[in-house]
């Protein structure tokens, strides 16, 4: 998705992007049977794609003088991957807002067809799967707001201003304001135990920056650096690299206000995720760490070190075979001092972590030089 001049507008290639605007268009295309089960398959529809078209289109005058947007119109940007779950009642979460989005726009890459559209809400098929970075993107093109609101489906606004507030707070010098984001305890005390042990990194309210759980950005900058960078990150480390290229262009505030992760987790966690999770995680460190070095600091949670900071700890393993009388009992207490929130857990299992911690790190290092000699985090713990 490359960068658009002002002025220009998007749309993407039409085949099966269209927005459907109500439940009769959305049937009556349905029952066209264009995406029947004797279409294409999906990588040969992709390659099949045209590249999206930009035709030009007055600025609307939303902007004064001091760069304040005035009366802004928020598009609300939704991935849903086919599956409804409580999406009705975000809708009404987000209508309830002392500020009503302009719209709202769901977007499902899922390889099935979606029986039926909320009221309330527009339709996207986007025939690539791109995670949801590429569903934000496609998203984007078809928005018409100032503002794109980038929001998970299992994420609600805890408060009925905070889009208000948010927008409030999108001042002059500001591309980007984000809610802090809040996983409730009494959700993460339903997980089972490896559940538990997955999330307890997020449990309460982290200041996270872009997360796409409930980002506030302006839609001409977003488009202007073209959007989540797809290519380089595919499941991991999109945000944060996001994050840092809107930073270029002006500031990304993180509010107080607060969005509630709801995380419901729709299957039970295997001790296998955990490592699945972590070479994930530190395959994104490696690719970003190789485009932007120590520039990484300006992320919000960077300083967290059980979230970040303990990463660059990997530098320290080749050391292990010059000095492995200090450096490796060194590693064993730092590696467990960075996945200390697992004492939050109430059961007596929680002591496995002594041994699992340090195995987990040598997972993490080995993602982290995957990413970094690459360049690009591919792995998926869903594929």
């Amino acid at each position: 998705m490359g960068a658009h001049a002002p002025g220009m507008r998007c749309s993407a290639p039409s085949r099966n992007t269209s927005v459907f605007r109500d439940r009769a268009s959305f049937h009556a295309k349905t029952r066209s049977g264009r995406w029947s089960e004797k279409a294409p398959t999906r990588a040969a529809e992709a390659a099949a794609l045209p590249e999206p078209k930009c035709e030009s289109r007055p600025l609307r005058q939303t902007v004064d003088n001091s760069g304040q947007l005035n009366a802004p119109k928020v598009s609300v940007i939704i991935p849903i991957y086919g599956q409804l779950g409580n999406l009705t009642t975000l809708i009404q979460k987000l209508n309830a807002q002392t500020v009503k989005p302009h719209e709202i726009i769901l977007v499902d890459s899922s390889p099935g067809e979606l029986n039926e559209v909320p009221d309330g809400a527009s339709y996207v098929k986007n025939p690539v799967d791109l995670a949801l970075s590429g569903d934000y993107n496609l998203g984007a093109q078809h928005a018409t707001g100032d503002c794109l609101l980038l929001l998970q489906q299992d994420c609600v606004p805890a408060r009925d201003t905070d889009l208000e507030d948010n927008l409030r707070l999108l001042t002059p010098g500001r591309v980007a304001v984000t809610s802090s984001v809040t996983l409730p305890r009494e959700n993460w005390e339903q997980y089972n135990f490896w559940g538990q042990a997955l999330m307890a990194h997020w449990v309460g309210t982290v200041r996270q920056g872009i997360s796409g759980k409930f980002d506030l950005i302006r839609a001409d900058v977003f488009r202007k650096i073209g959007g989540y960078d797809t290519k380089a990150f595919s499941f991991a480390g999109e945000d944060m690299d996001l994050c840092l290229r809107l930073s270029e262009h002006g500031e990304v505030f993180v509010a107080q206000t607060q969005v509630i992760h709801l995380h419901n987790q729709s299957r039970k966690t295997a001790w296998t995720d955990l490592f699945k999770k972590r070479y994930q995680l530190a395959e994104s460190f490696g690719a970003l760490f190789r485009k932007w070095g120590f520039r990484l600091y300006r992320i919000p949670y960077a300083t967290y070190f059980s979230h970040h900071l303990a990463k660059y700890l990997y530098l320290l393993l080749p050391f292990c075979l010059i000095f492995p009388k200090y450096v490796i009992p060194f590693l064993f207490v730092t590696a467990n001092l960075a996945n200390v929130e697992v004492w939050r857990i109430r059961s007596p299992k929680k002591f496995s972590f002594l041994l699992l911690n340090p195995a987990l790190f040598l997972v993490g290092a080995a993602g982290a030089l995957k990413g970094l000699v690459s360049g690009k985090q591919r792995y998926s713990v869903n594929k």
